[in-house]
């Protein structure tokens, strides 16, 4: 896409909300980024927005390095591997028109998900199958954290963000390398991802000030609302 000075500040303020709603409630807010972004350009989504935000995650793991539960993380992985190898393998058959529809049919089933998932005890099927679906829905719409959200519900708040911020990383690493190595990520996505830095940055640093007005009981409602209502626009825009 050709980036304008409008684009590039409406993409990064999108970022920065968002970015302080994951910060502060610990909830993947991937749901809402999604859809705002496609209604920008397609091009955002899966490989620039992952790019971009690296910066994120990898700050909030560094910052929460001694919370991090790392027993899970092998089956995850695996799990999650061959969900970006057959995402990819769909990415190279879907016809470019459709995106937008796949995107928001993806979203209304995370929050579906997400609201139904209350809770389970983790075992090796459950941790393959998730990561395997994270794997699956990150890389053909960027809304894998919610599924990876769901498999450490029961951890403590800090627990949660430092470990899905690690794995997120990987998962960003490793879907990067793949499409790379077949020629699915470009210089162009790189330079797109750069534009978008900011946003994951600024919301970082400046989503101490807002965290203490957040409360918990209704942020999980909040963010499932603007996925729902964001996810559903992007449909009507796609068949209309």
């Amino acid at each position: 896409m050709e980036w304008t000075l409008g684009t590039f500040l409406l993409a990064n303020f999108i970022l920065i909300v968002s970015s302080i709603l994951q910060m502060a409630t610990g909830v993947s807010v991937g749901m809402i980024i999604v859809p705002f972004l496609a209604m920008i350009s397609y091009t955002l989504i899966p490989v620039p927005i992952v790019f971009a935000s690296l910066t994120l995650t990898i700050m909030m793991a560094y910052k929460g390095r001694k919370h991090i539960d790392f027993y899970a993380m092998p089956q995850i992985g695996f799990g999650m591997f061959l969900g970006i190898l057959l995402a990819l393998y769909f990415f190279k058959t879907i016809h470019f028109d459709y995106l937008g529809l796949i995107f928001g049919i993806f979203i209304l089933l995370s929050v579906l998900i997400s609201m139904k998932v209350k809770s389970f005890a983790l075992n090796a099927k459950v941790n393959y199958t998730g990561g395997f679906l994270a794997g699956l829905m990150g890389t053909m719409a960027g809304v894998g954290g919610q599924i990876l959200a769901l498999l450490f519900q029961n951890h403590a708040l800090e627990s949660i963000k430092s470990s899905l911020a690690f794995l997120y990383t990987i998962f960003s690493l490793v879907m990067l390398s793949v499409f790379y190595i077949f020629g699915e990520f470009s210089q162009s996505q790189m330079v797109s991802g750069f534009y978008m830095m900011p946003g994951f940055i600024i919301g970082f640093f400046i989503s101490p000030i807002f965290a203490k007005y957040f409360n918990p009981k209704y942020s999980k409602t909040v963010v499932l609302s603007m996925a729902t209502f964001g996810a559903l626009t992007l449909i009507i825009k796609t068949i209309l």
